[in-house]
C-alpha cells in the first residue's frame, strides 16, 4: 500500500507539482545564434523556459528562439519574433526618450518641479521634486505608492499582480501622501517614474501615457505589436505565459497607474529590435542616454544605464548602454554598444535573470551562471520548517487520539507542506521528489488526505550589475 501510494504521488509531483525549468530543444529563426546562446550558457540552461534573442545592428537584425514557449510541459514550440512578451521596466527607456523630446518641444525642462505638471500635488513633498530627479531615481521618493505597497504581500501570495489597484488618480493621491526623503541615496522608484510618465502626458496634452507613447515612439518607429495593459481585456491572447522558476505559472500584471514604469507593457523582439536600432543611431529621445547623474556606480541619464566594461582578454574597454526588465514571471535586457554598432536583446519567460546572458553575447564569451546561494539556503531551511512541522504534526496526531488534536496536527502538517510548495529550492531540483517526500510526510496510518495546494516562489535575479536588479 505505501508503494502505491508513493508511485501515485510521485506521478502528482510529475503531473502538477513545482517544476525545474529549463531550455528544452525547441529551435526557431536562426540557428548560429541559438548556438551561440547554447555556447554562452555552456549547457546550464535551468532556471529558464524559452528565450528569445536578438542581436541588432543600424541595418541588420537576427534573431533566435529557444525552449517552450507555450503553457504546457514538455519541448513545446519555440517563440518567434512576433510572439509577445511581457517588456518590464525596459519600458522606462521609452519613457526616458520622452522626457527628452518634451525638452526639445519646449513642453518641460528637466528642472521642472512635478507639481508645475501635476497640479494636484501642489503644497505636497512630491510636488516639489523634478523631472530630472525622477528620471535618475534621486528624488528621494519611495519604491512604489502605499496602495501597490499594501497589496504587495496579499498579490504574492496569491499569486496575483500587485499594480491592478492603482489607477492614475489612485497615483496621484498615493504620490499626495508620499514621504520624501532629501537624504535618501538613490533608489530605484517605479511610483517617481510612474509619475514623470503622467506628468509628461499632462504636459503634451495627450489624454494619458499609453497615447503620448504610441503617437511619439511606438507609431513612429512602427511597433504595432507594442502596448499596455490597464486592464486584463488589453492583454494579448498570443503572449508567452510567464512562469515562477518553480515551474508554478506567475499571473499576469496589469493596471493604469504604474503604466509609464513598465509593469504591464507587452512587446515583440522585431518590435523592440526596431527600439534599439533608432537607440543605435538617432532615433526618438536619444539625448535620454547621456549620463546626467550617477548610481550605483554607474552613470544614469533619463532612465538608460551606461557602464564602463573593462578591457578583458583582449577586447578594449567600452561604454555599456543598457536596462533589464522585469515582471511577476519575464526577465529582460537590452544592452547597446553605440560605439561597435551594436546591441543585443534577450526576452525570458521566468524569473531567472537574463542579464549576464544578454551581456555576455554583446561581448561574444561565455555567461557566467550560478544559483544564488542565498537563496537556495533560504529555499532549504524553509523545507527543513516545513519537514518539521509535518513530523510534529505525525508525532502529535498518533500520540493524541483526540478529534481536536488530530485536526490541529493536519493543520499544521498543511501549513508546513503549504509552506514547502510555496518556497521550496524546487528551481533546483525536480518535481517528482517534492511530491514524493510531500506524500511521505503525510502518510500515517488510515489516513485518506491528500495534499496539493499549489504555491509559488518568486526569486528576485541578479541584474546588471552582479549584485543589484534594476526592473
Amino acid at each position: 500500500m505505501l508503494a502505491a501510494s508513493l508511485v501515485v504521488a510521485l506521478a502528482l509531483g510529475l503531473l502538477v507539482g513545482p517544476e525545474r525549468q529549463h531550455v528544452s530543444t525547441a529551435r526557431s529563426g536562426d540557428r548560429a545564434l541559438a548556438e551561440r546562446v547554447e555556447r554562452a550558457l555552456g549547457g546550464a540552461t535551468g532556471g529558464w523556459r524559452s528565450l528569445a534573442v536578438a542581436e541588432v545592428t543600424p541595418d541588420t537584425v537576427t534573431w533566435a528562439g529557444l525552449g517552450n514557449a507555450g503553457a504546457g510541459r514538455g519541448t513545446g514550440v519555440a517563440p518567434l519574433d512576433t510572439t509577445p512578451y511581457e517588456l518590464g521596466s525596459i519600458t522606462k527607456t521609452f519613457t526616458g526618450s520622452l522626457l527628452a523630446q518634451a525638452i526639445e518641444r519646449g513642453e518641460a525642462r528637466a528642472e521642472d518641479p512635478l507639481a508645475s505638471h501635476l497640479p494636484e500635488l501642489r503644497g505636497t513633498p512630491a510636488g516639489g521634486v523634478t523631472l530630472a530627479s525622477l528620471a535618475q531615481h534621486s528624488s528621494g521618493l519611495p519604491p512604489i505608492g502605499a496602495t501597490a505597497a499594501g497589496s504587495g504581500f496579499v498579490a504574492s501570495w496569491g499569486n496575483e499582480g500587485p499594480y491592478a489597484s492603482t489607477s492614475t488618480a489612485q497615483l496621484l493621491r498615493d504620490a499626495a501622501a508620499a514621504p520624501v526623503d532629501t537624504q535618501q541615496p538613490p533608489t530605484y522608484s517605479n511610483l517617481g517614474f510612474s509619475l514623470l510618465g503622467t506628468a509628461l502626458a499632462r504636459a503634451a496634452g495627450a489624454p494619458d501615457y499609453a497615447t503620448l507613447l504610441r503617437d511619439r515612439v511606438t507609431g513612429p518607429l512602427g511597433m504595432a505589436d507594442t502596448g499596455l495593459a490597464a486592464t486584463p481585456a488589453d492583454i494579448p491572447a498570443d503572449a508567452a505565459p510567464g512562469f515562477h522558476v518553480n515551474g508554478l505559472p506567475a499571473p499576469r500584471w496589469d493596471g493604469e497607474g504604474y503604466l509609464p514604469s513598465g509593469t504591464a507593457t507587452f512587446t515583440t523582439l522585431a518590435d523592440l529590435a526596431r527600439w534599439a536600432q533608432s537607440q543605435l543611431g538617432d532615433g526618438p529621445g536619444v539625448a535620454a542616454q547621456r549620463p546626467t547623474a550617477e548610481m550605483d556606480g554607474s552613470g544614469i541619464g533619463w532612465a538608460w544605464v551606461t557602464t564602463d566594461l573593462p578591457a578583458a582578454d583582449g577586447r578594449p574597454a567600452r561604454e555599456l548602454l543598457w536596462h533589464n526588465g522585469g515582471t511577476g514571471g519575464f526577465r529582460t535586457m537590452l544592452a547597446l554598444d553605440r560605439a561597435a554598432g551594436r546591441g543585443v536583446i534577450v526576452l525570458g519567460n521566468t524569473t531567472q535573470s537574463v542579464d549576464a546572458l544578454g551581456v555576455a553575447l554583446l561581448e561574444d564569451r561565455p555567461a557566467p551562471v550560478r544559483t544564488d546561494p542565498i537563496l537556495l539556503g533560504v529555499s532549504w531551511f524553509v523545507v527543513g520548517v516545513a519537514a518539521l512541522l509535518s513530523l510534529s504534526a505525525l508525532a502529535a496526531a498518533r500520540r493524541f487520539r483526540s478529534g481536536v488534536h488530530v485536526v490541529g496536527s493536519l493543520a499544521a502538517a498543511a501549513f508546513g507542506l503549504l509552506l514547502a510548495w510555496h518556497s521550496g529550492p524546487w528551481f533546483a531540483v525536480g518535481a517528482g521528489s517534492g511530491g514524493c517526500c510531500s506524500r511521505r510526510r503525510w502518510q500515517r496510518p488510515c489516513s485518506r488526505r491528500r495534499p496539493g495546494a499549489p504555491g509559488r516562489c518568486c526569486p528576485r535575479g541578479g541584474p546588471g550589475s552582479p549584485s543589484r536588479g534594476w526592473w
